[in-house]
């Protein structure tokens, strides 16, 4: 499966592209979907979902122009958009002007039903720590896992956020992570990607 990779922002977020050929999911939009709706467009795709890994302003500063110019909903962990007004507030800190205002629908995890996604077979899988819900993506078939901040190579994300906590982090890739098979493909939210059998071998900070 195909997943292209859309850096953005001040911080170089990556917002992804995934699909198979016929469906497609955006993950953390990136704020010029221009360049995304181009590639579905020229690729004959059907883009079925908007989703966010987490609700951290560098990777929801996209969400009002994708979910505007597709008129799809952006899709969230219910935990992270109870806390929206906090989790958004990030632009202050790092001297941002605010993201546009956008709405979304929360979404649970376990299994994407069958057909809901066209021919995509996805598992959201809950993995807080770096927020209190941090999603992440996992294609078994492609063994692609769109991890957010969860998991980066050879690091970690940072904890230290409101609603963000060190020790439920690691519980979260011990219990979610790495548990899944070791060829399986991270993509995170920032950086190059990696694999599980990597991280749960050698990340310096939550090994395995």
């Amino acid at each position: 499966m195909p997943v292209l990779t859309f850096p953005f922002g001040p911080l170089e977020a990556n917002a992804y592209l995934l699909h198979n050929e016929r469906d497609a999911v955006v993950a953390d939009p990136p704020d010029d979907p221009a360049r995304v709706l181009r590639v579905i467009r020229d690729k004959g795709l059907t883009l079925r979902a908007i989703v966010l890994t987490h609700l951290h302003f560098d990777h929801a500063g996209g969400c009002a122009a994708m979910s505007g110019a597709t008129g799809l909903p952006v899709l969230v962990g219910s935990q992270d958009w109870e806390l929206r007004d906090v989790l958004l507030s990030g632009p202050l800190l790092f001297g941002q002007p605010p993201i546009p205002a956008f709405e979304a629908e929360a979404l649970a995890p376990g299994p994407i039903p069958a057909g809901t996604w066209g021919s995509l077979d996805c598992t959201v899988l809950h993995a807080p720590g770096h927020s209190p819900g941090s999603l992440c993506y996992y294609f078994p078939e492609e063994k692609a896992l769109l991890a957010g901040d969860v998991i980066f190579y050879r690091s970690v994300g940072r904890s230290d956020l409101p609603g963000g906590d060190f020790d439920t982090l690691c519980r979260s890739l011990r219990r979610v992570v790495y548990t899944l098979p070791e060829d399986t493909v991270i993509y995170p939210g920032h950086g190059e990607r990696t694999t599980v059998g990597i991280e749960a071998a050698f990340n310096p900070i939550c090994p395995a």
